[in-house]
């Protein structure tokens, strides 16, 4: 699995084990989800899948004086993937499409 994989299956997961409408993450910590290693190049690669994210209009971003946080609410097309996936193979079906829509 390549990184922008990972990236949006830890966005994912993320979304699928809040309780709230709303959540907020940063590049690292979408990246300790996945897994992956928070060194420059890795989180470098976590920030362009969120930030193409964010050019889909899939969540949004809230930029503070030392740090990017992007913020994923209930209206997002991403959260309503996330949430409406009843097993593993509809899901995996949903991460194949969100993917696509990432590299056109």
């Amino acid at each position: 699995m390549d990184l922008e994989q990972l990236t949006i299956r830890a966005l994912v997961s993320m979304i699928r084990e809040t309780k709230g409408t709303c959540i907020t993450v940063t590049p690292k910590k979408v990246a300790l989800k996945a897994g992956l290693d928070a060194k420059p190049i890795t989180l470098t690669v976590v920030r362009y899948v969120l930030d193409r994210l964010l050019e889909l209009g899939w969540l949004r971003v809230w930029k503070t004086s030392r740090r990017i946080k992007y913020i994923i609410t209930k209206e997002s097309p991403l959260w309503t993937e996330a949430k409406s996936a009843r097993n593993d193979d509809e899901l995996n079906h949903r991460l194949t499409l969100m993917m696509e829509a990432l590299r056109v």
